[in-house]
This record gives structure tokens, C-alpha cells and sequence, in this order.
């Protein structure tokens, strides 16, 4: 797959926005086949109208969030090759971006960081695109500005409702400020942090 990483854009006072997966109430299941050895229209169509509304999404979850639209037990292994035939098919079209495991509009830039819900489940860290995990490290120096690198990381781990005994999330917030710095975006390192504004 090809590799099309956009980052996030310029942080915004309204960075931080709930986590909602998307709404097809107005979808014809019906109309959606999820046979044949290619992906029917109408299957691309959802497929693209579901990155749309939720990317960037994990490849896992666009097959969970699939499957749950569509009122689908579980996506079999036929079912699971033809989605991801129509992604490939999305992906040679231009039409959907892909960055490791995913997928997004092209040329489109991460605007928000999507906390969870209270009461609704929480995100495990790898599914959790590198420029989201940047925009919510982002958008709290924006609202904070001055504060050191340890302070940020906890409140980004509390903004996306983890713990910091949870495997792997500091390492991964970690290395997305790391790269924040090593790109210029943030100054003060390591003990007064900004965001530093492009010219």
C-alpha cells in the first residue's frame, strides 16, 4: 500500500472533540452486497463514506465499525478479502490515503484529537493514529502553554482515558513529541513547552 502521511494541521482552539463512530441512519444495508470476487459500487461507496466520517481509522476498526453498520455477526474471511479488495480499490483510485494500518482521506490534514465518551469504550493506543496522538499533545500546549515534557505526556494519557500503566502509551506519546520537536513544531524543550507558530 502506498504511504500518504498528511500529520495535522495548525492547532485551533477547537482541537479537542469527542469520539463518536459514524451514524448511517439514512443506509440501505440491503443495497450493500458483500459477495462476489470484486467489490460491488455500493460497497465502495460505504466504505469510502465510512473513512470519511472516522478517518483517520485503524484498519481494525474500520472492519469492527463495518461490520456494525452493515448488522453483521462477524465479517468471515470472504467477506473480510472483499473489503479489504474495495479499500485497495479506493486506495488505487485516489479516493482514501493510507499511513501503515490507516486510512483517511487524501491530502487531508488531522484537525481534532476525539477523547472517548464517558461510559463508552476507550481506544487502545495503537489505534490511535500518530497525528491524532500529535494534535491532542498539540492542542494541550496550546491551551497550556510553558508546562514540561512528563506533564504533557500524563495529561494526554488522561485525555484519551488511559492509565499510565497502560502497555505502550507513554513510549508511543513519547515518540510522537519527540517528533513534534525534531519537526520544529514545539520549542522550550524539554521543560517549557510551546508550539511554535510557522512563518
Amino acid at each position: 500500500m502506498a504511504k500518504d502521511r498528511t500529520g495535522f494541521s495548525e492547532v485551533d482552539d477547537d482541537w479537542d472533540v469527542p469520539y463518536q463512530p459514524a451514524d448511517f441512519l439514512d443506509l440501505d444495508r440491503a443495497s450493500i452486497p458483500l459477495t462476489g470476487k470484486s467489490p460491488d459500487p455500493a460497497l465502495l461507496e460505504f466504505l469510502h463514506r465510512l473513512i470519511a466520517a472516522e478517518g483517520p481509522i485503524h484498519e481494525e476498526v474500520l472492519f469492527l465499525h463495518a461490520r456494525e453498520v452493515l448488522y453483521l455477526k462477524s465479517l468471515s474471511a470472504a467477506r473480510k478479502k472483499l473489503v479489504c479488495a474495495a479499500v485497495e480499490h479506493l486506495i488505487e483510485a485516489g479516493r482514501v490515503a493510507v499511513d501503515g494500518e490507516f486510512f483517511d482521506l487524501p491530502e487531508r490534514p488531522c484537525r481534532y484529537a476525539r477523547r472517548p465518551l464517558p461510559g463508552l469504550a476507550k481506544r487502545p493506543v495503537e489505534h490511535v493514529a500518530p497525528a491524532e496522538r500529535e494534535m491532542a499533545l498539540a492542542g494541550l500546549i496550546h491551551d497550556e502553554p510553558g508546562r514540561p515534557f512528563d506533564e504533557v505526556i500524563s495529561d494526554s494519557v488522561r485525555f484519551f482515558g488511559w492509565s499510565a500503566s497502560t502497555r505502550g502509551v507513554k513510549s508511543a506519546l513519547a515518540g510522537d513529541l519527540y517528533r513534534l520537536r525534531d519537526q520544529g513544531r514545539i520549542t522550550g524543550w524539554p521543560d517549557s513547552l510551546v508550539n511554535q507558530i510557522p512563518s
